[in-house]
């Protein structure tokens, strides 16, 4: 199920397979746009210059600690975006769940996670704004069908597109 989805998602994660699996579903099956990261340097960089609405943090990188990242992105105040949702993946039992969630985390998964378990998750983080987006959509294609009028003569040299304003000779 493709949908169009104006959505951004930033993935920060240290294994670059696992990586491209998540994307491929997020921008197949979900419509999202992704972009993967492997340092935690790349991720803020790109963050400085392109709103996103979620980032999904691999809990599993060497030396950054995933709660440090969460509260380095929520006080960081050169971002494009202040306002999007994060999402940790993590080895960690439910149990210790609360520290992640307290350093600004929306939504804590545990490993191992499908993709569709991940594109889940985010569509129900995003819900409110996507339903908002389909009933957009839905009026624009009504309006994108609607007659419009076929202009008599054309004037000039204008090449008519798909034999609309024709002239017959």
């Amino acid at each position: 199920m493709t949908t169009s989805n104006s959505k951004a998602v930033a993935i920060l994660a240290a294994n670059p397979a696992f990586a491209a699996i998540l994307s491929r579903a997020l921008e197949q099956d979900g419509g999202y746009r992704v972009a993967s990261f492997s340092s935690v340097e790349m991720l803020t960089t790109f963050l400085r210059i392109s709103p996103v609405d979620v980032v999904v943090l691999d809990t599993d990188l060497p030396g950054a600690p995933a709660i440090d990242i969460a509260r380095g992105l929520r006080t960081h105040m050169k971002l494009a975006s202040g306002a999007f949702e994060i999402v940790a993946l993590t080895r960690a039992a439910a149990a210790f769940h609360k520290p992640l969630l307290a350093a600004g985390i929306d939504a804590v998964l545990e490993k191992p996670v499908t993709p569709q378990q991940l594109l889940g998750c985010i569509d129900g983080l995003t819900e409110v704004e996507r339903v908002a987006a389909v009933q957009h959509q839905a009026m624009t294609m009504v309006r994108a069908f609607e007659p419009r009028p076929v202009p008599a003569e054309r004037v000039g040299n204008v090449i008519p597109l798909f034999g609309e304003g024709r002239i017959r000779r």
